[in-house]
């Protein structure tokens, strides 16, 4: 890594002025671009509106009170190898990929509003350079009831609730007088991929924060004439004149992974996007911020030797109660054992920077467990 790059942004984050700041990432590494968003948030001054763009490798990312396991198809994550992350903030789960622009607004706690910046969004797409045209008498991208970023199918003959199409979601968050919304735009993504967001079995309760299914279009199909201008270049420049029309002439800032050391003080004390950056690595913050739920598993569903009923019950990703029916006692007894085992040791777990676990104490039972739960 080198020091220049860093040590060039940690004066620029000392003496920060009042100018507005547009962060654009050279990085396609979500954990990256996750961390350098919290940064952002702690480390900007009240009264500076910020905004961060970025792009990131194919990867599922949760909300921040989701349960991974309710969300999303691990087999369908590990056929393709696309991981798992979670992030800060709430909201529910989405897939990300190279044909996903993610934007991210900040601003003071006092003025924001959450159609803020959708609406700036909206304008952005129909402005120059990109200047998607009107359909059916509405904008060509429409701010929804749920803060949505939506259009009309693009075999749509008029405009109408069914033929509604989501382009992009939105989460919020907001903490010590500072608040940003972010939310990804799907330009050209696989939208095939979104099968990893959709739960195998109805076998987990949980009073998690729980994903709102809706159907989704790529902009570049939906709108497939102007598809060369719904590029980087020219969605930069048309956000960056909406971001100055509303704040004034902002200042540009490049960023990548050679600034993770970056310094600047929260408040509180000094920070760097490492620290986030480590944090959203571990077991704990991925797996073990999940609220409580419990999945069931039957022999009934899925064959084994003898017949077994399971429940299990997970507080903070680990098995904290086990309720096992079987006529075989030897059976019962091995069930009773999963007791305090983390619970991605016994379920296939999608891929992850998080080192695997795997319960090894009944072979056969875990690997009937790997393929009921």
């Amino acid at each position: 890594m080198g020091s220049r790059p860093c040590a060039r942004l940690c004066a620029q984050v000392r003496r920060y002025s009042t100018r507005p700041r547009i962060y654009v990432s050279h990085s396609h590494d979500v954990l990256f671009n996750l961390a350098w968003e919290d940064f952002v948030f702690r480390t900007t001054p009240g009264d500076v509106p910020a905004c961060f763009l970025y792009i990131n490798e194919p990867c599922v990312v949760v909300g921040r009170n989701q349960n991974i396991w309710s969300e999303i198809d691990p087999r369908a994550m590990c056929e393709y190898r696309v991981p798992i992350v979670r992030r800060l903030s709430g909201g529910g789960a989405v897939y990300h990929d190279l044909g996903n622009l993610n934007f991210s607004f900040h601003s003071s706690k006092t003025h924001f509003l959450r159609a803020t910046h959708t609406d700036l969004m909206t304008r952005a797409l129909r402005s120059p350079p990109i200047s998607l045209p009107d359909r059916f008498g509405h904008a060509p991208v429409f701010r929804t009831q749920r803060n949505d970023l939506a259009v009309y199918d693009v075999h749509a003959t008029h405009a109408s609730d069914e033929s509604v199409r989501k382009v992009s979601g939105s989460a919020y968050k907001l903490a010590s007088g500072r608040a940003y919304h972010h939310g990804t735009l799907l330009l050209q993504a696989n939208l095939q991929r979104m099968s990893m967001l959709k739960q195998r079995r109805n076998h987990i309760a949980s009073k998690a924060v729980a994903s709102v299914p809706s159907p989704v279009a790529n902009l570049v199909d939906t709108f497939p004439a102007h598809a060369e201008r719904l590029d980087w270049p020219c969605l930069l420049s048309a956000i960056r004149s909406e971001f100055e029309r509303m704040y004034g002439t902002s200042e540009m800032v490049d960023v990548d992974v050679s600034y993770l050391d970056a310094r600047a003080s929260d408040g509180r004390r000094h920070v760097t996007p490492r620290d986030t950056y480590e944090d959203m690595q571990t077991w704990k913050w991925l797996y073990g911020s999940s609220p409580v739920f419990q999945v069931r598993a039957s022999t009934k569903d899925v064959p084994y030797d003898v017949p077994l009923d399971l429940v299990l019950t997970c507080e903070r990703g680990i098995i904290v109660r086990v309720d096992a029916e079987s006529p075989d006692t030897p059976t019962r007894l091995a069930a009773q054992a999963l007791l305090g085992v983390k619970y991605d040791a016994v379920a296939q777990a999608p891929p992850s920077r998080v080192p695997p676990n795997v319960w090894h104490t009944h072979e056969r039972l875990r690997a009937w467990l790997y393929r009921a739960l």
